[in-house]
């Protein structure tokens, strides 16, 4: 699996249409990496807290 990715960054890096294409991939991938990342904590953090808010609702009420 390694190797195959290294055969493409290789061909990819001799492939160069433009400057700095590999650099551009890469800086893409991380980006979308890091998107993903904050999404999910995000999300985690929304589903505890609404997780708190009917916890107070309900006790509230009780």
């Amino acid at each position: 699996m390694l190797e195959r990715t290294r055969r493409f960054l290789k061909r990819l890096h001799e492939d160069e249409s433009g400057p700095n294409t590999v650099e551009w991939v890469l800086l893409i991938v991380v980006g979308l990496v890091i998107l993903i990342a904050i999404y999910l904590v995000v999300t985690l953090m929304m589903d505890r807290m609404r997780g708190e808010t009917n916890n107070v609702v309900n006790n509230n009420f009780e």
